[in-house]
């Protein structure tokens, strides 16, 4: 099994992604302006100015899942018990000791990403990769080292 340590890697390994392809839409985008022959299969420059606007929650849906699957997997060892992902957070917080404000901080990403997945009446305020990377570590952090 991985550890904790391996986790966060993980979890921040898709910020890193998101840099490279971030530069990479940019600069695929400013030469497409300078030179749409580039663009091919019909492609047009407003598609790659949505997906660039759309990358960031993109690569924050991608991120919240490693922390998933590496909560659950933890959960999974150590109870072996279905939990709905809002109580997993609440159950982690609770066994593991994990302070208020790291736990409404974990629900904050787990509500920015609901949000991008699910449409919704009320939006959150948007999160950054950076800081929905750093919630999620942070809460990750107080998992034990190895299970």
């Amino acid at each position: 099994m991985p550890s904790r340590h391996q986790w966060q890697s993980r979890i921040k390994s898709v910020e890193r992604e998101f840099v490279a392809i971030r530069q990479g839409t940019n600069r695929f985008l400013d030469h497409a302006q300078s030179d749409p022959t580039i663009l091919l299969a019909d492609l047009r420059q407003g598609e790659i100015v949505s997906a660039s606007r759309n990358l960031e929650g993109t690569y924050i849906m991608r991120l919240f899942a490693e922390f998933e699957t590496g909560a659950r997997q933890f959960w999974d060892e150590t109870w072996g018990t279905e939990i709905k992902t809002f109580n997993l957070f609440e159950g982690l917080a609770a066994r593991r000791g994990i302070p208020d404000t790291d736990r409404i901080n974990g629900h904050l990403v787990r509500d920015y990403r609901n949000s991008l997945v699910h449409e919704r009446d009320e939006q959150p305020d948007p999160l950054s990769i950076a800081l929905a990377r750093r919630y999620l570590c942070t809460f990750f952090s107080y998992l034990p080292v190895e299970w």
